[in-house]
C-alpha cells in the first residue's frame, strides 16, 4: 500500500492487483459462458412424458406449481446471468480505475448499491409475506363464501320447486277461469252486437240529416264568400283611390307652397338690393368713394 493513501494501491503493486483481477475476469468469462447454455430441470421429464392438456385435466394443481417452479429457475437463471454481466462490467471498470488513479472507489459505491438493493429486497419481501397473508386470508372468506352459496343455492331450489308447485296450481285455477271468462264474453259479445246494429241504424239516419245540413251550408257559405269577397275588393279600391287623392292634394300644396316662398325671396332680395344702392351699402358705397378721392398737390 502508499504510504500518504491506505485506500490507494502504488505504482509497484498495481500489476501485481491487475494481474489477479484480469485471472478472475477470465474465470468470469468461462463462468458467464457456460450460463449461456439452456439448462433442463428434474420437471421437465414430466412435462415432456405427459400431454399439457392431459396433465391439466388430471391434476391442474400439480400443473400450476410446476409452472411456477419453472417460472422461478427462469428468473434465477436469468439474475445469475444478469450478474455475472455486472460484474464483469464492474471488473472492467476497476481495472481501469487502478491502472489510472490506483483506487477502487468503485467498488465501496457497488457495495454502498448493493446494500441498498438489499434492503428494497427485505421490503419487497415483507410485503410479498403480508400479501401472501393477505391471500390466504382471501382463500378463507372465497371457501366461506363458496360454502355459504352452495346452501343458498340448495334454498333457492327448494323454494323454486315449492314455487313450481304453486305455478301449477295457479295455472288450473286459471284455466278455470279462463273457461268461464271465455263464456260470459261470448254472450257479451253477442249481446253488444245486437245494441250496436241498432245504434248503427240510428246512426246511418243522422247522418243522411247531416249531409244534407252540409250541402245546405256549404252552398250558403259559397254565397257568402262571393259577397264577401266583392265586398272586400270594392273596400280595397276605394282605399287606394282615397290615399291616392290625398297624396296628389299633398303634392300640389307643396308645389303652391315653394313657389309662394320662391317669390317672396326674390321680392325680399330685390328690396335689399334697392336698399344698398340708394344708401350706398356694401360694393356700392367703395366705388363712391375712389371716385370722390382728391389728389393731393406738391408744395
Amino acid at each position: 500500500m502508499a504510504t500518504n493513501d491506505s485506500s490507494r494501491f502504488s505504482p509497484a503493486e498495481r500489476p501485481v492487483i491487475l494481474a489477479a483481477l484480469e485471472e478472475f475476469t477470465n474465470a468470469l468469462a468461462i463462468y458467464h459462458s457456460t450460463l449461456r447454455k439452456p439448462r433442463r430441470h428434474d420437471n421437465d421429464i414430466l412435462a415432456d412424458c405427459l400431454p399439457l392438456d392431459e396433465l391439466r385435466a388430471t391434476n391442474p394443481k400439480i400443473m400450476e406449481i410446476m409452472e411456477i417452479e419453472d417460472v422461478k429457475e427462469r428468473a434465477a437463471s436469468k439474475k445469475i446471468y444478469e450478474d455475472s454481466l455486472r460484474v464483469k462490467r464492474i471488473m472492467e471498470e476497476l481495472k481501469i480505475e487502478i491502472r489510472e488513479r490506483g483506487t477502487f472507489e468503485l467498488l465501496n459505491e457497488e457495495i454502498e448499491k448493493i446494500v441498498a438493493r438489499e434492503k428494497e429486497e427485505e421490503c419487497l419481501f415483507k410485503e410479498r409475506e403480508k400479501l401472501r397473508e393477505n391471500t390466504e386470508k382471501l382463500r378463507k372468506i372465497i371457501d366461506e363464501k363458496k360454502i355459504f352459496n352452495e346452501q343458498e343455492k340448495i334454498r333457492i331450489l327448494n323454494e323454486l320447486l315449492k314455487e313450481q308447485d304453486n305455478v301449477e296450481k295457479l295455472k288450473l285455477i286459471s284455466n278455470v277461469k279462463l273457461n268461464y271468462v271465455t263464456e260470459w264474453e261470448k254472450a257479451r259479445y253477442e249481446q253488444n252486437s245486437l245494441r250496436c246494429d241498432m245504434e248503427i241504424e240510428k246512426l246511418e239516419k243522422m247522418l243522411k240529416d247531416l249531409r244534407m245540413r252540409e250541402k245546405n251550408e256549404r252552398r250558403v257559405h259559397a254565397e257568402l264568400t262571393k259577397f264577401l269577397t266583392r265586398e272586400t275588393a270594392y273596400q280595397c279600391n276605394q282605399k287606394f283611390i282615397n290615399t291616392y287623392l290625398e297624396e296628389k292634394e299633398a303634392l300640389e300644396k307643396e308645389k303652391e307652397q315653394w313657389k309662394h316662398m320662391q317669390k317672396s325671396a326674390i321680392k325680399i332680395q330685390a328690396w335689399w338690393r334697392g336698399v344698398m344702392v340708394r344708401r350706398k351699402l356694401g360694393p356700392y358705397r367703395l366705388a363712391e368713394k375712389k371716385k370722390k378721392r382728391p389728389t393731393k398737390t406738391k408744395k
